[in-house]
């Protein structure tokens, strides 16, 4: 027995390093594909030091990650799940960082099983699996940079960057692309990205956790229907996959979250603040977008920067701070269609779509074969 599990670990393990290695490539070419003519180098200047490699990532995540597996899966330990994770969400303990990635990646990977999202075998479908396998690094932030021309707010590049960044180091790459007044530079974090394993912040939230993991699962499965993989056909098929992600990875993480054997301490007066202070700033975001918007299309760019900055200080005062609103930033979130700063009609038409489908593997499976935003247009409400 223990022979045949091994075996089966090794296959299980090299299908998975060719996912990575497919992940890695659509990664990169999704990158490549928001170019902009003429601003490769001068991003390439500024970010020189601070690229973030997925070649590298995949050479030392990917293979430790799976050693691990493998041998746990031979001889799997007893693990204390309740306290593992309790002590991991009180106090980020370094030393379960490897226990605790198992035990949330089996937790969203029966949420998947749970709600009928795992996959049925080729000839043998009443085999299922979850497909991909659920994998994930727990990590510190890493950061993204967003560039949009100063005249439109319009997504023209992003570069990952590590997660050793500092504020002053933030504004130097900003000023660099800047400096010839062309272009709006954004730098800031991220909670998630769909590497192989995807990389998640580490997080003492656990629904937070669990809903970053699902949302970069959801890429990770979408990636293998027309959906995925035409993610860098433009802004419209960006915004209608990260926010298909966003819907299912909030079912998903919630679904995982109430699985039994851990329940976490919650702050409800902290959660409370939260939701009330959000209550109060969203509407902010959204008139802003829409304002910026009109501004701009009347080429009144400095009046647009002045509003941005002034809006930007009125959300410091509602206890929401941002480091900095521009054109790079509004690009950035309006890429996620139930984002407040998003003007994109495609948010509420696949939120419609998903209020009015039995489950969330129907809403799933429609809305996983769309193509193209004609597609998009045809299926979702208007």
């Amino acid at each position: 027995m223990a022979h045949r599990r091994m075996f089966l670990a090794f296959v299980f393990a090299a299908i998975t390093g060719a996912l990575a290695v497919v992940v890695a490539l659509f990664a990169a070419s999704t990158l490549r594909a928001q170019s902009s003519q003429g601003l490769g180098d001068l991003v390439a200047d500024a970010t020189e030091t601070h690229r973030f490699s997925l070649v590298t990532y995949e050479l030392t995540h990917l293979p430790n990650r799976w050693l691990t597996n493998i041998a746990w899966w031979i001889d799997e330990p007893h693990l204390d799940e309740e306290a593992i994770l309790q002590r991991w969400f009180d106090r980020t303990d370094e030393q379960d960082r490897n226990r605790v990635e198992l035990l949330l990646e089996r937790r969203l990977g029966r949420a998947v099983s749970e709600l009928q999202l795992d996959t049925p075998l080729p000839l043998f479908g009443r085999v299922r699996l979850v497909w991909p396998p659920v994998d994930v690094d727990l990590s510190e932030r890493l950061h993204v940079l967003a560039v949009s021309p100063r005249h439109e707010v319009r997504m023209v590049r992003t570069v990952l960057l590590t997660s050793d960044l500092s504020r002053d180091q933030y504004e130097r790459i900003e000023a660099a692309i800047e400096a010839d007044g062309r272009w709006s530079a954004w730098v800031g974090r991220v909670g998630g990205v769909a590497l192989y394993p995807a990389s998640v912040v580490s997080s003492r939230d656990y629904l937070g956790t669990l809903q970053i993991m699902a949302h970069e699962w959801t890429h990770h499965y979408l990636g293998f229907y027309p959906l995925g993989l035409a993610y860098a056909r433009g802004s419209d098929m960006r915004t209608i996959n990260e926010t298909v992600a966003d819907i299912v990875g909030d079912e998903l993480g919630e679904t995982a979250a109430r699985i039994p054997g851990f329940v976490p301490a919650v702050d409800t007066g902290e959660e409370e603040r939260r939701s009330e202070i959000r209550a109060a700033t969203d509407p902010l975001l959204r008139q802003l977008r829409l304002d910026v918007d009109e501004l701009l299309s009347e080429s009144r760019i400095d009046e647009a920067e002045r509003l941005m900055d002034d809006v930007r200080q009125e959300l410091i005062d509602l206890d929401r701070p941002f480091r900095r609103i521009n054109q790079a930033f509004l690009a950035f979130r309006g890429g996620y269609g139930a984002s407040p700063a998003s003007p994109s009609p495609w948010g509420d038409r696949l939120l419609t779509l998903r209020a009015s489908t039995a489950s969330l593997p129907e809403f799933v499976e429609l809305v996983r074969e769309i193509g193209s935003a004609d597609e998009a247009d045809a299926l979702l409400p208007p």
